[in-house]
């Protein structure tokens, strides 16, 4: 059943080698292939603001990445390999084989990053494959149903919530004594949280092989991001190797990676499951802060849409698999081509094909010159609070990148992207202008679009609302959030009730799970090592609630109190939600930063 006309956008064109799935069917239930050889493993390593420069293979001066070197070694590496500039995008577009700003997860904050729910996602596609499909660490789609893992294709998951283990609802974790969820249960762990995604993913895929069930696994890492606090022994190999400590543990944890890494590898050799796994490494936007040490030359790191905000590491390897021997493909290639390459190799049925911005990578991978269509990429995110045409924006064609609307770099020529040339190649701005304004056609009705937090009719679910779903402001770490950020009234959540009825609405200064008094000081942050207090008391005595932008109502708070309640009726379909902190006064203090709403019995 192909995709219905929606109001989302119009259809993105096909994969240039059709890549099929056949949805509707679960995994144990889905046909099996047929043949003498057994369906590969496929496991799919993402690390989260490593950058291309963060390996010591690719030049970097300080770093020793000694096991991911020999995986380099091993792959065939995607030279010219791009990913968005920051990571819910790079991860929508993973799951999905579409655009950031076409499958809606187009930003980290402001309400923009949930994947639409008629979107089918690469676990949907393996698990009606014969695949048994697994999450190990960082999901960042969407904390609340429907947009949890379990509810986009996963059937095991072992995550957190939130962008990492210092986003706004997961404020009380760390990176050495880890609360996770193992399905829909609230776990704690002493483990270094990437020792734990490591340990849990070879723990199910050894059940998988026991069983002689082929797997597809999603090792998602949420290292080496912010907050950079990294095991200690670890941190003194680079701890007077660079003057900024905050860098020392950036390294380190890719140090940590590289580690875990020779664990897995070591692991598959032992289970006799290397040569029929198809292993990628990938990293998910540009560095987040290694670019004071190395950066491979390019201009830019997380964020920005010059080169090094958005060239990343795609390795591959498949010692069984016929991809030839290791080597450099300089053919430009882009994330949403991983999901529509895997079902072309992997040979997918092909009674139903889905449509993909990502075009499949094997007549390149299988060619004994690289080659493949000439094609035009466009990589670019949300923007800080809400897409704009050009904004954020690269397009990739060979070696041009024009960037926004009139900037061109020839990297051939000039890879740190130093002097724009736009004014000697007027030809060459105008083809990717054209190509850009295609897509851009594609996506504007629905641009302006979000994708609702859903409210359950069943009175015992209740959905989780934060600041990281105000739409259009920026609130989405526990650090801000302890310090008061955003408007004082705070901003708007966009939910979509299932039943009309009465509705009971908590709101909060701080997550639920910490039970924590309205008007405190957050407690202590670690970062970098180190303790820190942050955020500041507030004199919270009132919370205010609009509904449907409708004059606000008003509810007192008890001493001592960890929550405010309200009770409100909500008819099905769209709504608006906006609560906020009053002192005695009446004077705005701050956005309520934390909801929970569900239905009253």
């Amino acid at each position: 059943m192909r995709h219905s006309k929606t109001t989302h956008d119009q259809r993105p064109r096909r994969a240039l080698t059709i890549a099929a799935v056949l949805l509707g069917a679960s995994a144990a239930c889905a046909p099996q292939p047929s043949g003498d050889a057994a369906r590969p493993n496929v496991i799919v390593i993402l690390t989260d603001d490593q950058g291309y420069g963060d390996l010591s293979v690719h030049g970097n001066p300080i770093l020793k990445t000694p096991n991911l070197d020999r995986l380099h070694g091993e792959s065939v590496r995607l030279t010219d390999f791009h990913v968005a500039p920051v990571c819910t995008p790079t991860r929508g577009e993973l799951m999905t084989g579409l655009y950031a700003l076409r499958n809606k997860a187009g930003m980290v904050p402001a309400g923009r990053n949930l994947m639409r729910r008629d979107v089918r996602t690469m676990p949907e596609i393996f698990a009606a494959n014969g695949y048994a499909t697994g999450l190990f660490g960082k999901w960042h789609l969407g904390d609340t149903y429907p947009h949890r893992p379990l509810d986009r294709g996963f059937q095991n998951a072992v995550w957190h919530k939130g962008w990492g283990l210092a986003s706004e609802i997961e404020y009380d974790n760390d990176y050495h004594y880890t609360r996770y969820i193992d399905q829909e249960e609230i776990r704690y762990s002493d483990r270094f949280c990437a020792n734990l995604w490591f340990d849990k993913a070879m723990e199910w895929m050894g059940r998988q092989a026991a069983a002689d069930q082929p797997f597809f696994t999603y090792l998602a890492l949420n290292t080496p991001h912010y907050p950079f606090d990294a095991i200690p022994r670890d941190f003194a190999l680079y701890g007077n190797a660079v003057a900024d400590p905050l860098v020392a543990h950036f390294l380190a944890l890719i140090h940590n990676i590289d580690e875990n890494f020779a664990r897995l590898d070591n692991w598959l050799e032992e289970e006799g499951l290397k040569d029929n796994t198809l292993l990628i490494l990938m990293n998910d936007n540009g560095t987040a802060n290694g670019e004071t040490v190395f950066n491979a030359g390019m201009r830019g790191k997380k964020g920005s849409p010059y080169e090094g905000g958005h060239r990343a590491i795609c390795f591959m390897r498949w010692p069984g698999g016929g991809l030839g021997e290791p080597r450099d493909i300089g053919y430009a290639a882009h994330v949403t081509d991983i999901l529509p390459t895997l079902a072309d190799l992997l040979g997918f049925d092909s009674a139903d094909l889905p449509e993909f911005d990502g075009a499949s990578l094997k007549q390149v991978l299988q060619a004994s010159d690289a080659s493949g269509p000439d094609r035009k990429i466009v990589v670019q995110y949300g923007g800080r609070i809400r897409p704009a045409k050009y904004a954020e924006s690269s397009v990739i064609w060979n070696q041009w990148r024009l960037v926004g609307e009139n900037e061109l770099y020839d990297i051939g020529k000039d890879p740190g992207q130093r002097t724009d040339v736009a004014d000697r190649h007027p030809e060459v701005v105008k083809a990717m202008q054209e190509r850009y304004e295609q897509y851009w056609a594609s996506i504007a009705a629905s641009v302006e679009e979000v994708e609702p937090l859903i409210v359950r009719s069943d009175p015992d679910v209740f959905t989780d609302l934060t600041s990281n779903s105000w739409i259009e402001v920026d609130c989405d770490n526990r650090t801000r959030t302890a310090e008061a950020c955003g408007p004082p009234r705070g901003g708007v959540w966009q939910i979509e009730v299932e039943q009309d009825g009465e509705y009971a609405l908590a709101l909060s200064r701080w997550p639920f799970h910490l039970e924590r008094d309205l008007t405190v000081q957050g407690p202590p942050a670690t970062i970098g090592g180190k303790a820190i207090a942050v955020g500041k008391a507030l004199p919270i005595a009132a919370a205010q609630l609009s509904v449907n932008g409708a004059a606000p109502v008003s509810e007192q708070s008890a001493e001592g109190a960890a929550s405010i309640d309200f009770k409100i009726q909500l008819k099905s379909g769209r709504n608006t939600l906006q609560g906020w902190f009053r002192d005695r006064s009446g004077r705005d203090l701050a956005g309520a930063y934390y909801g929970r709403i569900r239905a009253k019995r």
